[in-house]
């Protein structure tokens, strides 16, 4: 008898654990709907539509910082912010716009050019600008601009994503 009824305890805890982390997981979802943005790029097929210009995650082991490849295949060259970044998350496919704590333009912000033929790594500090993120679908967005000739500004400005998953 004392055996049945340790059993049915045990089970009962179990079943009290597996109910507060479902409802836990649901009240972030709902958090993330219900107080960010949604996000404003649209699908990945809306903002990856350069085909000679490639945005590739090369690490996110760290949930600190990511570091990423950004390698220009084309004839032309593209002008990006080194230090801006965006990072939006994907719930119940949609994504939403994270809110940055800090802008990472404020830190000296200086436009950089990739050639034709260049290949550039660049680590960004994610807890800095977002603090810790929970494990999710991530994506990060980056903006580059083409600009026709030097002293023109008429420019043409393309949206590269690459996607991640935090664990």
């Amino acid at each position: 008898m004392r055996i049945a009824t340790l059993s049915l305890l045990g089970l009962l805890c179990f079943n009290i654990l597996l109910t507060g982390c479902s409802a836990e997981t649901e009240d972030i979802t709902t958090d993330i709907s219900e107080n960010y943005a949604e996000s404003t790029y649209g699908k990945v097929e809306d903002i990856n539509t350069l085909s000679d210009l490639q945005l590739t995650l090369d690490s996110a082991d760290n949930l600190e910082q990511l570091t990423f490849t950004i390698e220009n295949k084309s004839d032309k060259d593209y002008q990006y912010s080194k230090n801006y970044f965006e990072i939006e998350v994907e719930v119940s496919g949609k994504w939403y716009q994270l809110e940055q704590k800090k802008d990472p333009t404020q830190d000296n912000e200086v436009e950089s050019i990739i050639k034709p033929g260049e290949s550039i790594e660049l680590t960004h500090d994610i807890k800095k600008y977002y603090g810790i993120l929970p494990s999710g679908h991530y994506r990060l967005i980056k903006d580059f601009a083409y600009f026709e000739h030097s002293k023109d500004w008429n420019y043409d400005t393309y949206i590269l994503s690459c996607e991640f998953y935090m664990d």
